[in-house]
């Protein structure tokens, strides 16, 4: 029999036990506070995130958009959780860059893609270039441009390419969506021809191609809403294509799509505040079907400061391990500690799950 006298003693043990059980559970469910990557002026930041072949996280944006002269990179080698000092990458030269996007191709090669500014005359156009590192972005081959013969002021992009096979990429640009082929260096049309614009392009286990396309096709410039799509989807490699119609809204900044290990697609989007085109928190959602259904009922806000986001954000999720994903953004709010800076946020897949555990 335990004595009167323990009763309260046993009771705020159990206290205590349960408190720091709940503790430990929510730290497995629930994304950990923005680690600030590196510190920014303003402008097009517009980061891209990549998750090399040895497991390093590499994290590249400008420093001060609207045409910055470098690409600066900073890495990490434990997951997200510290991050090197920004450096600039070297080969980028003679440039006033537009920010674009980092792949890494299924031999471990990692494509970095941006655009030039040109300017002559009254006339403007954008370059798009990219370089490629066989050594986990240690060092990277010599620039190479995209050959095209009627470049626009719109010839950029902000997602990784699409790999259908060596050597042979989806290039979503925001005026036309092709296929660049390294080898011959050329490019052809994608699929049916369409222009998906400046959107998330992303191919599951069974071949099935979704597109981020707000629209059945997008315009250039973006002009006035129609033929609304809200995703769309290809199970022929792009040859016809289904309207998802379940896609949120895109907004300037779009949102971003990842196949997980699983199988499963995660879904980065930005919420919006009513009636204003203000940023006001980034969402974590997953398919479970290869988007033709989304698990909103278990969706996570992974960055939400109770204000709105300043400088659009441009969120970039990859997975880490097995257990976890991270997400790569900005926000250019002068009052927040430090100032203007690139973020990252870790977030376990447990809490997309329903169980929670």
């Amino acid at each position: 029999m335990v004595q009167h006298s323990l009763i309260p003693v046993l009771s705020l043990y159990l206290l205590l036990l349960s408190l720091c059980c709940s503790t430990a559970r929510a730290e497995k469910t629930a994304p950990s506070a923005p680690l600030r990557v590196g510190s920014v002026k303003g402008g097009h930041i517009h980061p891209a995130l990549c998750r090399a072949a040895n497991g390093d996280l590499l994290a590249v944006y400008n420093e001060n958009g609207g045409g910055g002269k470098e690409l600066l990179l900073s890495r990490s080698t434990d997951g997200g959780k510290t991050w090197t000092t920004s450096q600039p990458i070297p080969v980028i030269k003679d440039c006033s860059i537009y920010p674009g996007s980092l792949t890494t191709l299924r031999s471990g090669e990692i494509v970095l893609h941006w655009s030039c500014y040109r300017i002559k005359g009254k006339r403007r156009w954008r370059v798009p270039q990219f370089c490629t590192s066989h050594d986990h972005g240690v060092s990277w081959s010599p620039v190479t441009e995209i050959p095209l013969d009627d470049y626009s002021n719109y010839t950029c992009l902000r997602h990784p390419i699409l790999e259908l096979e060596n050597d042979r990429w989806v290039c979503p640009f925001y005026d036309r969506t092709v296929i660049y082929d390294r080898t011959s260096n050329s490019v052809t049309p994608f699929g049916d021809g369409r222009n998906h614009g400046m959107v998330p392009l992303v191919r599951t286990a069974t071949g099935t191609i979704i597109s981020g396309a707000p629209q059945s096709e997008a315009p250039v410039p973006v002009g006035k809403p129609g033929n609304m799509a809200y995703g769309l989807r290809s199970t022929d490699q792009g040859q016809t294509w289904q309207a998802l119609n379940n896609l949120p809204y895109f907004g300037v900044a779009g949102y971003d799509l990842n196949v997980l290990k699983s199988g499963d697609v995660v879904l980065t989007s930005i919420l919006y505040g009513v009636g204003r085109d203000d940023e006001w928190a980034y969402e974590l959602t997953l398919s479970h079907d290869e988007g033709k259904t989304w698990d909103t009922a278990n969706s996570v806000i992974i960055y939400n400061p109770g204000r709105p986001i300043k400088g659009r954000g441009w969120p970039r999720t990859v997975q880490i391990d097995d257990q976890t994903l991270g997400t790569l953004f900005y926000d250019l709010d002068p009052k927040q500690p430090d100032g203007p800076g690139v973020f990252f946020v870790r977030t376990p897949l447990a809490a997309l799950r329903s169980d929670k555990r």
